[in-house]
């Protein structure tokens, strides 16, 4: 396990839904940490659907300048991101398109540790597997990855709760990879 140090990581969902699945599983995962986490709600930061007209017409918003200073002012990040239509969802994907224009590399290197939750079967496998190829781009470093399928099965008074063994042992060793990962990053601080 790894000691609680001076790190702090991010924690956000990809969805503007006010009942994100994809937000409760960031919530229920991020109890299984051993070093501080924030979570935050992107949905608190109100963006324009992105074109080159409107940042050449308004610029870098102070919002946007918010989010992107929260964004670069951590050490790693673990990000749930739902799946529309096999894709990220429009929202996300806008997200992603303005923090690119401030800096393209604005994950910096930092260890990504993915997540999906998902009402189907196939647990989000074709957004994480599209993120894991598009988030280097962005200077981002996949640690790993984790679904949940069939997220409705694992409610209960609108709580995650998991029972199923191989299902918590699948978390948790995404947790330790990821924060292992973690450990390296500090060593090199």
């Amino acid at each position: 396990m790894v000691k609680t140090w001076n790190m702090k990581i991010l924690a956000f969902s990809g969805s503007n839904s006010r009942t994100s699945i994809n937000q409760e599983l960031i919530k229920y995962s991020t109890q299984f940490l051993n070093v501080p986490v924030d979570i935050i709600d992107l949905r608190d930061y109100e963006l324009p659907m992105f074109s080159i007209e409107e940042e050449e017409q308004n610029g870098h918003s102070n919002v946007l300048m918010s989010l992107y200073n929260t964004v670069i002012g951590y050490y790693a990040y673990i990000i749930a991101i739902p799946e529309h239509n096999g894709n990220f969802p429009a929202f996300f994907k806008n997200v992603l398109d303005w923090l690119t224009r401030v800096e393209r590399s604005f994950f910096r290197g930092k260890p990504i540790l993915l997540l999906n939750a998902s009402p189907g079967p196939n647990g989000g496998k074709s957004v994480l597997s599209i993120a894991e190829k598009s988030f280097p781009f962005f200077d981002g470093n996949v640690i790993d990855t984790f679904s949940l399928p069939q997220f409705g099965s694992f409610i209960t008074d609108k709580k995650i709760n998991i029972e199923q063994t191989e299902i918590i042992i699948k978390i948790n060793d995404s947790i330790e990879k990821f924060e292992q990962s973690l450990k390296f990053e500090y060593a090199k601080a």
